[in-house]
């Protein structure tokens, strides 16, 4: 590939024009190191990101962006198909925009990736607003998860244990650590990887594409791991639980649905032959 830089970070903006400042403004010091490009897709253009883009660039924070504008939305997995076609990088790093980086270097992260090829995809430490750390990852989820997702059980006086393993209480570490999958909010993978199961599938128009994307790569024994030495502050919305038969909420029950039906709840092949968790 001509031209190539080390890593392309996608951000896709669905009206987020307000966050972007911090988050594209944060990304000079995660790339620190490493030759990357930047490109951002605009997927409900109203005409402000041109100003959102000059102030980047007065302020000098970062480097050159790529807009990409939309002619109509479309969904999260298309927009990242979009602008992945576009990239020219060894790696993609796919980042929500209510993130901003908080500490790390992604070069850190490329170097631990190069020394374990099993590695399909890297995650990272997320921070909630307080500061607290996010469960930002999960093990592979069961239709009796899924279901007690559905009926709030985080919000319980007690959680089954089926629901306590699969979200993976307690099995944070300090050290990179195996995991099943985590928030598409950050994702790191080598662009061969990325290319090799089809980029993400763009039935999902918003949830689940990525814990479908981790279970692809579980079923060619790619690993999913945390790098928690890179991290970002992360707004998580949620904006489905909050608002019950909206649109959003009919998208994310339509995802489950289709990631069931894919999946039948089970571990990729390859997942459940080494166990799901380990390093």
């Amino acid at each position: 590939m001509n031209g190539t830089v080390d890593v392309s970070v996608i951000v896709v903006s669905h009206g987020h024009e307000a966050m972007l400042a911090d988050c594209l403004g944060s990304l000079g010091r995660a790339l620190d190191g490493v030759s990357a490009e930047i490109l951002l897709v605009d997927n409900l253009p109203r005409g402000e990101m041109a100003a959102v883009l000059s102030g980047l660039a007065v302020s000098g924070s970062v480097g050159p962006v790529r807009l990409i504008e939309n002619a109509r939305p479309l969904g999260l997995s298309e927009n990242v198909n979009l602008a992945a076609a576009e990239a020219r990088g060894a790696h993609l790093f796919i980042l929500n925009p209510d993130t901003a980086h908080r500490d790390g270097r992604i070069g850190d992260a490329l170097a631990f990736l190069a020394t374990r090829p099993e590695i399909g995809m890297l995650g990272c430490t997320l921070l909630n607003s307080d500061g607290t750390a996010q469960q930002n990852f999960r093990r592979f989820p069961t239709f009796a998860f899924m279901l007690a997702k559905v009926l709030r059980a985080e919000r319980w006086p007690w959680q089954p244990a089926f629901f306590r393993r699969g979200m993976m209480d307690g099995e944070r570490g300090s050290a990179p650590y195996r995991v099943d999958w985590v928030f598409g909010a950050a994702m790191l993978l080598p662009r061969p990887v990325f290319d090799a199961v089809g980029g993400m599938d763009e039935g999902f128009r918003l949830y689940y594409e990525d814990v479908d994307l981790a279970w692809r790569l579980g079923q060619r024994g790619l690993q999913t791991w945390i790098y928690p030495g890179l991290c970002f502050d992360h707004a998580h919305q949620r904006t489905s639980a909050r608002n019950p038969f909206s649109q959003v909420w009919r998208w994310h029950m339509r995802s489950a649905l289709r990631y069931l039906f894919k999946t039948r709840g089970r571990a990729p092949v390859a997942a459940r032959s080494q166990g799901s968790i380990g390093q």
